[in-house]
């Protein structure tokens, strides 16, 4: 797998950890969201709630299609089930 660039905001005191540690857990830190972010992970945890037509689901067709329209439906939204 390629790792991915991406920012991260780390807020550690400099004088606890050394540069070896740190770079260690912004590489843990990189692998853990890795995972984490599939289509299958946000099918799972994610909802799409259509207030125009009355409806919920969480199909992957219709949460693929939320997550990936450039200009967003009004009354659409892309929820966590938590």
């Amino acid at each position: 797998m390629k790792p991915v660039d991406r920012d991260l905001l780390i807020l550690l005191h400099e004088d606890r950890y050394t540069e070896q540690q740190i770079q260690s857990a912004v590489r843990q830190i990189s692998e853990m969201l890795s995972l984490i972010e599939t289509m299958d992970y946000l099918c799972a945890v994610m909802e799409v709630v259509d207030c125009n037509k009355n409806r919920i689901t969480s199909k992957r067709s219709v949460l693929e299609k939320a997550i990936s329209r450039k200009t967003h439906k009004p009354f659409e939204f892309i929820i966590h089930r938590n």
